[in-house]
Parts: C-alpha cells; structure tokens; sequence
C-alpha cells in the first residue's frame, strides 16, 4: 500500500491522506551534531543509528576495510556497533542525527538498500536544510527538530531510490562505463566501489532502468566496440582485443564467437580485410 495518496480537485486543490504502512513509531533522537574538524581517523563504534549528510568540502570514509570518497551531499548511515571513520581531504565538514527506538529498523528498511554500504550521492539541496535547522534548535525544540531532520530525509532517500536521482545514477554509471571500455579493471566490483553502492543493489538498480545485467552490458559494448573498429581498418586482433578490454586475445576471440557466432578472422574476412595481421588469434 503507497505511504501517500494524492488528489487534485477541480480547482487544482492537491490533498494528501496518511495512510497507515505499519511502521512503529517509537524512534527517538539522540543527538544532533555538525563536525567542523574531521581530521581524526579513529574508528567511531557508536551503540545507536545514525544518518550522515557531507554539509561541505570532501573527504574519505571508512567503513570496515573499505574505503570510498565522500563530497558535499553525500548521505549515509551507520548502524549500532559498527566501526567507521571519516577524514577530511579538502575541507570536509559532515552533520548527524543518531537515534534508535523500535521504529528504527522499520524506518530505515523503507530505503530498500544495504545501509552498510551504501551512499546517496547528491543530496546537496538537504545541506541548507539541515544546517538552518541545526541553527534554529534549542532544549525546547531539539527534540521535535531533529527527528523531523531524519524523517524528512529518509522520505527523500524514499524517493530517490525509487525514481529520479537512481535514474541519473545510472545513467551516470553508464556514461562512465561507455568512456572506459578499454579498462580491462572494469566490473560491477571496481564500479560499485568507486560510486559507493553494494554490488548486489547496484546490479539491481542497474538492471532495473537499463533492461540488461550490468556484465552483458560491458560485453556486448566491448563486442560492439571491436566491429566498430575491424570496420574502420584494424586487423591485429590483439590490438582489438586490448583495446576493448581484454588482456587475451584467444579469450576475447571466443567470447565475440560466441556472441556474433562467427570468429574475428572471419568477420574481418566479410568487412572487406583479406589480410590478418599475424597476431590474430583465431
């Protein structure tokens, strides 16, 4: 059942209704804070949950083993007993609500994605938002003010993960895989590390707006890329090869076989290149 239901009368009168989804609403605030030095590189284990939003400059964030760039408008969360660190590399600057409660793991699973890993990338119109709250709370309205911080922006993650800013994730993604064909490095692995998401959602995310699994997609590119190239001239097939990502030739010669279901040779054969270069690998 949608969280919202939207009417819009004859006179362009929008009503929302709340409906119920089940969520607890036992979920309190435990404190709301902007680090302005960040230049400490211990690990923090905190005993609650917290949200985090990059208010300025860009920095490194550690979770575990992994390591991933962090900038301005960047979100994400820890969860309680977990080790992480964050250090600045230009100027960073990151604010925080922690909280905990029943509610909290309900709240958080309306995200659908691993809290653990992942980061929302440009949420830079939260920043102002967040900070002119944080300005404007005292004893009297802190309690009310920070939770509304965390809910208003778990519904815009909400949001996010399910329509706009995931669309321009991906197409962002895209647009990095497209330039980098040629990196024989290039995977779901090397790319989700890179963009800060879990391979498993990004796989999904991936698959859900473009129609194709992301290592068909690198394939079928590289495939596409190396017709391109025997047509424009090139006939050293090692060269095509590394070119379009592959450090072996015979291993690039029996993916485009079973993709185009002829080998390189021959395809060269039917563009017109009666001569193979010596380096071919059949």
């Amino acid at each position: 059942m949608p969280y919202n239901k939207t009417d819009m009368d004859s006179h362009g009168n929008i009503c929302k209704f709340v409906l119920k989804d089940g969520t607890p609403a036992d979920i309190d605030t435990v404190n709301f804070v902007l680090e302005t030095r960040c230049d400490d590189t211990a690990p923090h284990i905190r005993a609650v949950y917290a949200v985090h939003l990059v208010t300025n400059g860009k920095g490194v964030l550690t979770r575990g083993e992994k390591q991933t760039d962090i900038e301005k408008g960047d979100v994400f969360f820890t969860s309680p007993g977990t080790a992480y660190s964050i250090k600045s590399s230009d100027g960073l600057q990151y604010a925080y609500v922690s909280f905990l409660g029943l509610g909290a793991t309900s709240l958080l699973s309306r995200i659908d994605n691993d809290l653990s890993e992942a980061i929302y990338k440009h949420n830079d119109a939260l920043a102002d938002f967040w900070l002119d709250a944080l300005y404007n709370s005292n004893p009297k309205n802190i309690d009310l003010i920070s939770r509304s911080v965390l809910e208003y922006s778990v519904s815009r993650l909400i949001n996010s993960a399910a329509c706009g800013a995931s669309s321009d994730t991906v197409a962002e993604i895209k647009k990095y895989i497209d330039s980098r064909i040629s990196d024989a490095g290039l995977s779901l692995k090397t790319v989700a590390a890179l963009f800060g998401y879990n391979e498993k959602y990004l796989s999904k995310l991936f698959y859900r707006y473009m129609g194709v699994r992301f290592g068909d997609y690198i394939t079928e590119l590289r495939m596409r890329t190396a017709c391109g190239l025997m047509e424009c001239g090139r006939s050293c097939i090692k060269e095509i090869a590394f070119l379009c990502g592959y450090t072996d030739p015979l291993y690039f010669s029996k993916v485009f076989k079973s993709r185009l279901k002829c080998s390189p040779t021959v395809f060269l054969a039917r563009a017109g290149h009666s001569t193979v270069s010596p380096n071919a690998a059949r």
